[in-house]
């Protein structure tokens, strides 16, 4: 996801210097204009506006390092990240306490909205702090919505996630139910494309389930890891939301059965073996 969004960055004329743990994946971004830095620390140094795109709750803590908080004193770090509210609001306290400013702003889309720059940006923390990101985020995305206190918009983000991984699932099981009928697929997706039952996620999904072929838009790993994130927040509040827990479990098993790497529609294959 980074990739892209720092492309449109390059491309809407914003300096950008990029850091990443594997230094040849930032190569590519330098040849497009970008600076590139093998120190962590010169990112905090060198820039007011830090923005982190990473994969988990542990990589931030691990930036977070002891001489990176002494350099972040004025800094305003931007998290776009999917992590949880929990999580989030830890990631704050420590840059607030080391007099940073924290901004939440996870993204929802897929690698292709962040190559078209049409992603949509939610945005929490205090209000006062965002402002001058709006030009940003207008390059990155199309649309920005603030939600208040660090951990809403980071809630808000696992909500749509977690909507994201209940529809996979459901398109899987209804498609194996029409298969079970003896219905062919193609016609069955044809006709579910057609109906108000289709959606923009099953237009894009429709050729990956009618041809059992899963190049990844937004891979299965990652929508595990969302979902996870989710029902984490679920038992800690003590919420009873069997959906999202009941898909949260196959997701997990086609993890598990290796499918991490495919896009998440390959949920399918799962709850095909398991129907077999």
């Amino acid at each position: 996801m980074g990739t892209p969004m720092v492309e449109n960055l390059l491309k809407g004329s914003v300096d950008v210097t990029v850091y990443n743990r594997s230094f040849d994946k930032t190569l590519p971004l330098v040849e497009k204009g970008a600076k590139n830095t093998k120190n962590v620390e010169e990112i905090f140094e060198q820039n007011d506006i830090i923005f982190f795109m990473i994969s988990n709750y542990s990589v931030a803590l691990e930036v977070l390092n002891e001489n990176v908080l002494s350099k972040i004193k004025g800094k305003k770090i931007v998290n776009m990240s999917t992590i949880s509210p929990t999580e989030s609001k830890a990631v704050g306290k420590l840059v607030i306490e080391n007099n940073g400013k924290y901004i939440e702003a996870p993204v929802s889309g897929s690698v292709g909205a962040a190559t078209a720059g049409v992603l949509l940006i939610l945005v929490g923390g205090n209000e006062a702090d965002t402002k001058d990101l709006y030009s940003i985020f207008d390059i990155l995305g199309s649309k920005t919505y603030y939600f208040g206190e660090l951990g809403k918009a980071t809630g808000a983000k696992l909500v749509l996630n977690s909507l994201l991984g209940i529809f996979g699932e459901a398109y899987s099981e209804v498609l194996l139910l029409a298969q079970n009928f003896g219905i062919d697929t193609e016609t069955i997706v044809n006709a579910i494309s057609d109906s108000r039952m289709s959606s923009a996620l099953f237009q894009e999904k429709k050729d990956m389930f009618t041809n059992r072929e899963y190049p990844a838009a937004f891979m299965l790993k990652h929508m595990t890891k969302d979902l996870k994130l989710s029902n984490e927040e679920i038992e800690n509040r003590k919420l009873s939301l069997p959906l999202i827990e009941d898909t949260t479990r196959n997701y997990s098993d086609a993890l598990e059965q290796g499918y991490g790497e495919q896009d998440m529609a390959a949920i399918f294959e799962i709850l095909s073996k398991k129907n077999n």
